[in-house]
């Protein structure tokens, strides 16, 4: 079966689009020559042991070394990738999809995404493979990881609540943030394969329990990960769950006032945060959807910093993966630095009317030209259209963007305008015409 890399590896349903043939040809892809070192490591689904045993199996066949880091965050395992020197990185994941989804994230010897399967292929296969018969098969722990991160320090006596969903940082997010803030108490922080506490994205919605335990306790800030903790969803002091792209805002605001940039952040990001940013003097730059391809940006521009609303933000001091934990401590710093409170420092970032809807099915050739015509009708007089990186219709006020998702079937459409109406009219009118490009029957 070849392998197919999307948008943040190899992604599918368990078994039937990724099962153990895959997690072996992706084995054999990646260890064509005798002592090839694979750091490795998985999430808690429930199918992760069996697509460990599979690509185990062939790695070792062929004579790899694997660093077994068992349960880890994504991030960690990027990390002790580079650090170790290790030529592969395997995260068995599939990050914030539901449980019956698993697959791969590959990183190479930088500690950065593989998203293409080419660079698999870009070590000549050695002719004495499998005739040695010398393997190894050690376990590890992500001891580089935690004494980089132990390197942030806190004046502010900060009381936070951390909300691992029951995922890869279960276990060492609280102690990170155990280590280095003043208290930090953490909640669905058992591993569980079904994400059974809130599911595996934190959402507005799924992190009611944290918003709630935030505002009984006091905290001062609740911290919520993906399933591989690659993403992080802030909830502020009053029990509130703001708009993330509020929170990005702020952030990279925090970031202009000692650098100009530029700053990466993707397509589907709100235009506030273009605002706020270039109020204070840093340049933002629009690139792709998904943390591969916006790594690919942040090289071209050699930038220090890309965020995605989704809560995957990427610091290129410290790590090439994007990293919640990481994250998490970082917008805690910034806060510390430069605001008061957590609803405090996000004030002066508008939060405008953003609606986000997906539907099931791909676009047929074609179909964009004659949907960018009438989106532009839809968004308003004077809109401008750009078809890279996806179709995006903006005027000052409004914007749409239609997208191909690159870890599901489906197709995304996001809108925000500074009116309620208009928004709600954005996404009704383009959803509409989206169905009619999927039937085949445009009017």
């Amino acid at each position: 079966m070849p392998l197919q890399f999307r948008s943040s590896g190899i992604r599918g349903r368990y078994p039937t689009e990724v099962g153990p043939s895959v997690a072996s040809e992706l084995a054999r892809a990646l260890c064509r020559n005798p002592g090839t070192e694979v750091s490795l490591g998985r999430d808690p689904r429930f199918s992760g042991p069996v697509l460990k045993a599979s690509f185990s199996s062939a790695a070792l066949e062929a004579e790899a070394h694997i660093l077994d880091y068992d349960l880890v965050p994504t991030p960690a395992l990027s990390f002790e990738t580079r650090a170790r020197g290790n030529r592969w990185g395997v995260m068995i994941t599939a990050s914030h999809n539901p449980p019956q989804y698993n697959g791969f994230k590959v990183f190479n010897a930088k500690g950065e995404a593989v998203d293409d399967v080419t660079e698999l292929r870009s070590s000549p296969r050695s002719a004495d493979r499998g005739k040695n018969g010398v393997w190894k098969y050690e376990s590890a722990r992500p001891t580089g990881y935690k004494s980089r991160l132990a390197t942030i320090s806190f004046d502010r006596k900060w009381k936070v609540v951390v909300d691992p969903g029951n995922g890869a940082a279960s276990e060492l997010a609280p102690e990170i943030y155990g280590n280095l803030l003043d208290s930090a108490t953490s909640i669905n922080s058992m591993p569980d394969g079904e994400f059974s506490a809130r599911g595996s994205e934190p959402t507005r919605q799924s992190t009611r329990m944290l918003q709630e335990i935030v505002t009984k306790t006091g905290a001062m800030a609740g911290v919520a990960f993906d399933g591989d903790a690659d993403r992080m969803v802030l909830v502020d002091e009053k029990g509130d769950c703001p708009l993330q792209d509020r929170v990005l805002g702020a952030y990279i605001r925090s970031l202009a006032l000692r650098s100009k940039g530029p700053f990466l952040i993707p397509l589907d990001a709100s235009m506030a945060i273009d605002e706020v940013v270039e109020k204070h003097g840093g340049r933002i730059v629009r690139g792709p959807v998904g943390d591969a391809k916006l790594l690919r940006e942040v090289k071209r521009w050699k930038a220090s910093f890309a965020g995605e609303p989704s809560g995957a933000w990427i610091h290129t001091n410290f790590n090439p993966c994007p990293d919640g934990i990481l994250s998490g401590l970082l917008f805690l710093k910034a806060v510390e630095e430069d605001g008061d409170s957590v609803s405090a420092y996000l004030d002066d970032v508008p939060e405008y009317y953003m609606i986000r809807r997906s539907l099931l099915g791909k676009l047929r050739p074609g179909k964009a030209e004659w949907l960018a015509n009438h989106l532009g009708k839809v968004v308003g007089a004077g809109s401008s259209i750009s078809d890279k990186y996806g179709l995006r219709v903006s005027t000052d006020k409004s914007w749409v963007l239609v997208r191909e998702s690159g870890t599901e079937p489906v197709i995304r459409v996001t809108g925000e305008s500074k009116e309620r109406a208009g928004a709600a009219r954005i996404i009704r009118e383009t959803l509409r015409l989206v169905r009619q490009a999927l039937k085949g029957k445009p009017s």
